[in-house]
């Protein structure tokens, strides 16, 4: 199969589908609710009934401990911003009033250059005066101008070690490089009831000074979903340092323009003196039927924009059926879309999947986020299904979208059947001439160049262009 060389006119399409998507997502107009509407901004007074925008709720804290009767909405109102998380009931839709920009729902605290202080403790490193309890994934600043670089120390060798670059590490005075940083929490480094001190190297003096906005992602999720029929449409979810918007196995979860960006790096765990961080836009780690993401910007998490997963071993029954990502854009992201179902323990167990559509999305630069610091730089895809056993027994189809670049393959994508793989129509990939196109077939899988004659059957009504080597 023919790659063609991707030309201006090409990629200017692109760019224009891109930012066509990303205007109607940030403009999307808020739909009027039926059933019982519940208000909060943020000088609300939680004392009050929140049944209207004039007795209308202050903070997350009240509105999570209020029980909700399903067909309820929550509005938040734009322009307003809360700090924390959100815990999502049953069958209630969370959702957005009034004019301006979409509400945004923080993980971050504080502020680090309005909030507390630093102190310079040893040169160019500086301590963040407020004690953080759950581990710091990453730091933003400006908004996503710059991020720092999270220390991960491993303690299986006969000294601590930074886990990516395999120096020693005992403590603040070895962060090297501008803009690394460390969270002391002691034991297993995942929380401390009493909090841990942050500490940031600053090649150009306080941190507060240097920057006009410091965001920090503590490993908490942003919108917790509790129970089935959750949907969340209108709010921008930024900065936290597990998943973005978490489920465990539900139906029903329908996510609709949303903003979701700067998510993960914290400690998932600790094992063997080894860490392993992770974070996800949207995640369901288990069972699921009605799951959609639609209209969705998601960028720069750790781990993947959008993800169905449950891996393997255990006895239980998984099925994951009707499952919808349209018209997302998804940049920046180790993995744009993530999903595998592993095989269970139990012969007899029913664990399938079926009636799945990823389509009309654009999915840009893979393993070009922040993920990049991670230590295995040798995963990112735009789909990634990693080598599990992905047994389908309905359609999977991938159609209509643009997969455009990747640091590392373009798709990781196996089954223990070959009949099992999705159905790919209709889609463009772009990649660097001589990288990767990546892993697709039968379990196990090897790698496949993005090169004329290396383009496998399963792809052949797709486009491909190629340009040129970084």
């Amino acid at each position: 199969m023919t790659i063609r060389t991707l030309i201006p006119e090409d990629a200017a399409e692109t760019d224009r589908r891109a930012d066509t998507m990303k205007r109607t997502i940030y403009e999307a107009e808020d739909p009027v609710r039926s059933g019982p509407v519940y208000y909060i901004r943020s000088d609300g007074d939680d004392s009050r009934d929140g049944t209207s925008p004039d007795t209308a709720w202050r903070t997350l804290d009240a509105l999570n401990h209020v029980r909700l009767a399903p067909g309820s909405s929550v509005l938040f109102r734009r322009g307003d911003l809360w700090r924390g998380s959100l815990t999502a009931q049953a069958g209630v839709t969370y959702g957005a009033y009034g004019t301006g920009e979409k509400p945004r729902l923080y993980g971050s605290p504080y502020d680090g250059a309005k909030d507390g202080f630093w102190t310079e403790v040893c040169p160019r490193v500086w301590r963040y005066s407020e004690r953080l309890k759950d581990d710091c994934g990453g730091m933003v600043f400006n908004g996503g101008e710059s991020h720092g670089r999270k220390v991960t120390v491993r303690t299986d060798g006969e000294v601590p070690r930074d886990n990516v670059t395999g120096e020693p590490f005992r403590g603040a005075f070895d962060l090297t490089g501008d803009l690394c940083f460390w969270h002391d929490l002691g034991g297993n480094g995942i929380r401390n009831e009493e909090g841990g001190w942050l500490y940031l190297r600053s090649e150009s003096g306080s941190p507060a000074e240097r920057f006009r906005e410091i965001e920090f992602l503590p490993r908490v999720h942003g919108i917790s979903v509790q129970g089935g029929g959750v949907s969340v449409d209108n709010l921008r979810v930024m900065y936290y340092g597990a998943h973005g918007i978490a489920a465990g196995t539900v139906d029903g979860l329908r996510v609709t323009n949303c903003v979701i960006g700067w998510i993960g790096g914290g400690l998932q765990y600790v094992r063997n003196g080894i860490p392993v961080r992770f974070g996800n836009g949207v995640e369901i780690y288990g069972g699921c039927r009605g799951y959609s993401v639609e209209r969705c910007h998601v960028f720069q998490c750790y781990d993947a924009g959008l993800t169905f997963q449950f891996s393997s071993g255990g006895d239980g029954d998984i099925l994951m059926d009707g499952v919808l990502f349209r018209d997302n854009l998804i940049e920046d992201c180790s993995y744009s879309v993530e999903y595998f179902l592993g095989k269970a323990d139990r012969a007899d167990a029913d664990r399938r999947m079926g009636n799945i559509r990823i389509s009309d999305c654009v999915m840009r630069n893979a393993g070009y986020g922040w993920g990049v610091q991670r230590p295995d730089r040798q995963t990112p895809a735009h789909i990634k299904a990693w080598d599990h056993e992905n047994r389908r027994t309905g359609p999977f189809v991938i159609e209509n979208n643009v997969f455009d670049r990747s640091r590392h393959m373009m798709l990781h994508i196996a089954a223990s059947e070959s009949g099992w793989l999705p159905e790919f129509r209709d889609n463009v990939f772009i990649q660097y001439r001589g990288a990767f196109l990546g892993r697709i077939g039968a379990v196990p899988t090897s790698m496949l160049e993005y090169a004329d004659g290396e383009i496998p059957a399963a792809l052949e009504d797709n486009r491909f262009f190629g340009i040129r080597t970084e």
